[in-house]
């Protein structure tokens, strides 16, 4: 390794932002805590300051998301902020060589530096970038490796109708006579016993069935999980199982016997996140004993896949479902911030009574909660409306906002005409490919090239109007219209017009008797 030496002047005006990606997708899984450990300490041997929390992208391999946080990072070495960004290998900086190579060039157009804190090469030599574009290199080959190790691993298992991994499932477990290797505590030694097939777990495998037979029958999932609390029945980590939780284990269909996974063309149609049956084209019979019968899990398997049988109408019901958030602190300090939704009318003396939100976390007794009504909501939000109609704190916020919104209106243009160029370049040349006069090698690599460097260009303009306000931050005419508008809105309607300025309400609990506190949180503020 080679270690560079940085006088000490230089090391005084040195400040990083630390950066920790994880993909359990492909790559290795390094924890994030060893690799901020590892970033904190190279800092620390070489004289860097660290800017700010480190910033962390979690399992979000190749999504927009991890795209919008290097180019904000990017923003803010650009901003001065900072002029390194540290992340534990070269490899995190990217998805694949492509995409690292561009977030590479995008940040030293910035003025700004990449330091590995494992692979510490000298980039200001030929010899330096020769290293940090080989490990790049190696990262991608071990990546596909892995990748393909893993597919052949999966396709044997599901040949033989076992699971993805031997680990115990929800309703299942290893059999008793299931030892872990040694050398590797993740993995167990092949079992005479059982054979690797997992058994039925005594105590939450009826619990599962069970779980079935009450939501086909008509009842609904936040009841049964509540119902599941209150007998005590947790999840393999020994956590409460929430409605959501219980709803991807039913989803697997592993206690109908089956076995799952999806093909590339699924893979990339319905991503990882999607759980439901329907996002599966991959169906087998599994060598472990079921816990349903085909008939309970077709019935259920209509149930979630066909939700134009849902007698209610899609449409907001209110202006603000989905906008509200529960603020009530638990003993740690920690806030709730679940999303509070519509409950049964309060009725009093036999009247209509008043409709009320509350937090969903009362019910499974997981939060002390909050509840507020919609009278006390619309008066609320009536007059923050009117605030911002007649100008209100418009001022300040311009005050605010105006040396960013000043460098970025300046950076606008040049990046929208990159932009265009590049999609100008992408069009000639799929007409060139399309007349034989480039081979399908080139037109592919040369694609891919200008779809690393759009996507980045894209992401940047988007921090760009962020922070200009473009489209967010109204004026004052524009509240005044809102709110001419709003007694003749549908809720549906006041939902739509509201959330283009409202991020959020928050309500929180206020001592004795007095009303709960109610804070409208506009968008902007949060996209600052």
């Amino acid at each position: 390794m080679l270690v560079v030496a940085v006088p000490a002047s230089a090391k005084s005006l040195q400040r990083a932002i630390i950066y920790i990606r994880v993909s359990t997708e492909r790559e290795e899984m390094q924890s994030p805590e060893q690799q901020r450990y590892s970033c904190e300490q190279y800092a620390k041997r070489n004289g860097i300051k660290i800017v700010g929390e480190p910033v962390e992208d979690l399992d979000l391999s190749g999504t927009s998301s991890s795209k919008r946080q290097i180019s904000a990072i990017i923003g803010r070495v650009r901003s001065g902020e900072a002029n390194i960004v540290l992340v534990w290998k070269w490899s995190r900086f990217g998805r694949n060589i492509r995409e690292s190579q561009v977030n590479l060039h995008e940040l030293e157009k910035a003025g700004g530096r990449l330091i590995a804190a494992t692979e510490d090469y000298d980039t200001d030599t030929y010899h330096g970038r020769f290293s940090r574009d080989n490990m790049l290199l190696v990262a991608d080959l071990q990546a596909g490796i892995i990748g393909a190790t893993w597919q052949e691993a999966h396709d044997r298992r599901h040949r033989a109708g076992l699971p993805h991994t031997g680990q115990a499932r929800f309703g299942y477990m290893r059999c008793p006579d299931c030892r872990r290797k040694e050398d590797a505590p993740e993995q167990f030694h092949h079992c005479r016993s059982c054979d690797g097939v997992l058994v039925v777990d005594p105590v939450r495998g009826p619990a599962l069935g069970e779980a079935y037979e009450r939501y086909v029958a008509g009842a609904s999932i936040s009841g049964i999980a509540r119902d599941m609390k209150e007998r005590g029945i947790r999840s393999l980590s020994g956590a409460v199982m929430k409605p959501s939780a219980w709803q991807n284990v039913m989803d697997s269909g592993f206690a109908a016997g089956l076995i799952r996974w999806r093909g590339p063309e699924f893979r990339r149609l319905h991503g990882r996140a999607a759980k439901k049956p329907d996002t599966y084209d991959n169906w087998a019979p599994g060598r472990h004993v079921a816990l349903i019968s085909m008939d309970v899990w077709e019935a259920y398997k209509k149930l979630r896949q066909n939700p134009a049988t849902i007698p209610w109408s899609t449409e907001a019901k209110y202006a603000y479902s989905g906008l509200l958030r529960c603020a009530a602190v638990d003993e740690a300090g920690a806030k709730c911030n679940r999303r509070m939704t519509a409950s049964a009318l309060i009725r009093s003396n036999g009247g209509a009574g008043m409709k009320l939100f509350r937090c969903p976390g009362i019910a499974m007794k997981e939060c002390s909660g909050v509840t507020i009504t919609l009278k006390r909501l619309d008066s609320a939000t009536l007059a923050w409306l009117g605030e911002f109609a007649r100008g209100a704190d418009m001022g300040l916020l311009a005050m605010k906002r105006s040396a960013r919104r000043a460098q970025a209106e300046s950076d606008i243009p040049s990046v929208r005409a990159d932009i265009a160029a590049a999609q100008s370049k992408r069009k000639k040349l799929l007409d060139l490919y399309l007349k034989d006069l480039v081979s399908e090698d080139d037109y592919r690599e040369t694609m891919e090239q200008l779809a690393a460097s759009l996507a980045s260009m894209e992401n940047r303009l988007a921090v760009l109007e962020v922070d200009t306000g473009e489209g967010i931050v109204p004026t004052a005419a524009d509240f005044g219209k809102l709110l001419d508008l709003w007694p003749r809105m549908t809720p549906d309607e006041q939902r739509a017009a509201l959330s283009r300025v409202v991020a959020f309400i928050e309500i929180e609990k206020t001592p004795g008797k007095q009303y709960n506190r109610i804070s409208i949180v506009p968008r902007w503020e949060v996209a600052t």
